[in-house]
């Protein structure tokens, strides 16, 4: 019992050791740029990326996109001073992304094949 407490305690540790790092400046530099440059590598290796590497690219992700809101106005720089904020924020956008592209997808309009009839005209076919 007691090294699994151990155990969840340093993975949750590791986590929030791998958003401090995700969540700096320098590295969100880098990889923005990584995505712009082809030749900019965050790792030595491309493919079989580790679970630590997986979990590190992910916080990137968010960090970035997160910043990109702030910039934008989008929301409040108050999102940064809080993981809980942080994560509160990027569910709530992720939801309301998700109905809006529900929305979007009724709205599409529909195929319409148009045949030209005996008159010169074109009308839509049944």
């Amino acid at each position: 019992m007691c090294d699994t407490v151990f155990f969840t305690q340093r993975v949750d540790n590791m986590e929030s050791i791998i958003r401090k790092l995700a969540k700096q400046t320098k590295n969100l530099n880098h990889f923005a740029a990584s995505k712009e440059i082809n030749g900019i590598k965050l790792f030595k290796n491309d493919m079989n990326l580790s679970k630590i590497q997986n979990v590190y690219l992910s916080y990137l992700y968010f960090y970035n996109t997160l910043n990109s809101d702030i910039m934008l106005k989008k929301v409040s720089e108050k999102v940064l001073d809080n993981e809980i904020y942080a994560d509160a924020y990027y569910y709530y956008k992720l939801k309301h992304e998700d109905k809006k592209n529900k929305k979007d997808r009724n709205n599409k309009p529909r195929d319409v094949h148009l045949v030209f009839d005996n008159s010169k005209n074109f009308k839509e076919e049944k």
